[in-house]
């Protein structure tokens, strides 16, 4: 076998007799406790597969060493990829390349020949809640390493043609929906990302510190979101669980709920916070911990990504903010999102508080490059070449009128009030240069109208005609 198997997740399988044909999927289970109970010569590959995105990079390491032709599935499926691989070999894919009984799509480089072959020569070896049987089950495989065809190396090719220059750090998008807000983070990453290695044999596009803000209360799954309400409600029936029920090493919800300490007492940090805000709405205490520094130093490829959540009160509504270490744009942040949401809701509803906004600080947001075609069809069909509606600015807006021979321009807050700024004068240009340095507006749309406006004004002001300011 070439050592540049398998192409995919390198680093993060277990690698053993590569004469074999069978390899070991655990799912969202420690792949460890799985393998450590075999004998190495009886599995050529153990891994774990969390999402359904993550079939994809599965069958291209097959197609790479097709002498693999049994897959025992194991382990805890959190997610249903399990379901959707079992979907997969049983049924096929529609002509939309959708997993028919799931809400997993297969890449178009995996042509329908290819995806026949898979589901006519692998079998699924369904060994989920009979973990303990595996070894005796090993025993009794017919263990044929002959190949069903000849490799076939499917790597990802970026079809972007050039770099697009952006900031090195900080972006941030707002978005009333989780759905129209993770499309904006979608456009951002794979726009400006930087093509990087990862550390899964993998390239990857990043941005450091994307901010991503949910101001709207809609929990409706968006059209073009990689999600069904089955992964939700799955997702949220298990973030809450503890890990040990599924062999994995934490859930967000039992650190959230019971935070291990070395004394083994645990912490009910959502109830923490809420006692917080409930004595002082002025607190800046109400804070949840998930990253754990003495285990999760120390665990390999599975620390937890949301590593902190805090709540803050403002205008009488909670704001929550989450700090994301590695934040999967595509498979991963819009799931997340939703389990935040129902958290900050939980917790607005205990102490008596509207719901403020959802904020995410993705350290790393990413795209893995195994999802980069399907996140540019969503991107082109859905995003690209619309048109912006112009929103409201929260730091207000701004009313122009000519008089005395200038340009004058008023700011107003949202409610229609006068502030304390005002701008006089003659050029357009030295107008908005004024305007931008006292950070009055946060949208760039609104600096983009506003800077069409003063054009206008100017011009009428030269001409001598009058200027009536144009609705947005």
């Amino acid at each position: 076998m070439d050592n540049g198997w398998p192409i995919f997740y390198k680093d993060d399988l277990k690698i053993s007799n590569l004469d074999s044909s069978i390899g070991i999927c655990t799912l969202w289970t420690k792949k460890d406790i799985i393998f450590t109970r075999l004998s190495e010569n009886k599995y050529a590959v153990c891994g774990n597969l969390y999402t359904i995105q993550g079939i994809n990079p599965m069958i291209k390491n097959i197609l790479a060493n097709p002498r693999i032709r049994k897959i025992v599935l194991c382990g805890a499926d959190l997610m249903k990829s399990g379901e959707a691989l079992i979907n997969f070999i049983k049924y096929g894919i529609d002509e939309n390349r959708k997993i028919i009984n799931s809400s997993g799509f297969i890449d178009d480089d995996i042509n329908q020949e290819l995806v026949e072959s898979l589901r006519n020569n692998i079998e699924i070896i369904d060994m989920r809640g009979r973990e303990r049987e595996i070894p005796l089950v090993l025993s009794n495989l017919d263990d044929n390493p002959t190949p069903f065809m000849e490799p076939i190396f499917i790597k990802e090719v970026d079809t972007i043609k050039a770099e697009t220059y952006s900031e090195e750090t900080s972006f941030k998008v707002i978005g009333k929906s989780i759905g129209e807000t993770w499309l904006k983070m979608l456009d951002i990453v794979m726009k400006f990302g930087e093509v990087k290695g990862t550390e899964y044999n993998m390239n990857q596009r990043e941005v450091i510190n994307l901010i991503a803000i949910v101001e709207g209360d809609d929990e409706k799954i968006s059209d073009w979101l990689p999600i069904t309400e089955e992964d939700l409600e799955n997702y949220f029936a298990n973030f809450f669980g503890e890990a040990e029920d599924f062999g994995v090493t934490y859930t967000y919800g039992e650190r959230l709920t019971a935070y291990p300490f070395r004394s083994g007492k645990r912490l009910n940090q959502i109830e923490y916070a809420v006692s917080y805000l409930k004595e002082n709405k002025n607190t800046r205490r109400a804070i949840a911990f998930v990253w754990n520094v003495e285990k999760d130093s120390f665990i390999g490829n599975e620390p937890p990504c949301i590593t902190q959540i805090s709540w803050l009160v403002k205008n009488n509504k909670l704001y929550q903010t989450a700090i994301i270490r590695s934040s999967d744009v595509y498979g991963a942040w819009h799931i997340n999102a939703f389990g935040l949401r129902r958290i900050q809701r939980e917790i607005a509803e205990k102490v008596g508080l509207e719901l403020g906004s959802l904020i995410t600080i993705s350290i790393s947001a990413h795209v893995y490059e195994n999802n980069w075609k399907e996140a540019e069809n969503i991107l082109n069909k859905f995003y690209r070449g619309k048109q912006m509606l112009l929103e409201e600015d929260k730091n207000g807006y701004f009313l122009i009128k000519l008089e005395n021979d200038e340009i004058v321009v008023e700011h107003r807050v949202s409610d229609g009030r006068k502030s304390s700024y005002e701008f006089k004068g003659k050029k357009a240009q030295v107008l908005y240069k004024k305007i931008l340095n006292e950070n009055l507006i946060s949208r760039m749309d609104h600096a983009a109208y506003l800077g069409y406006e003063l054009a206008r004004a100017e011009d009428a002001l030269k001409k001598v005609k009058p200027f009536v300011q144009d609705e947005a």
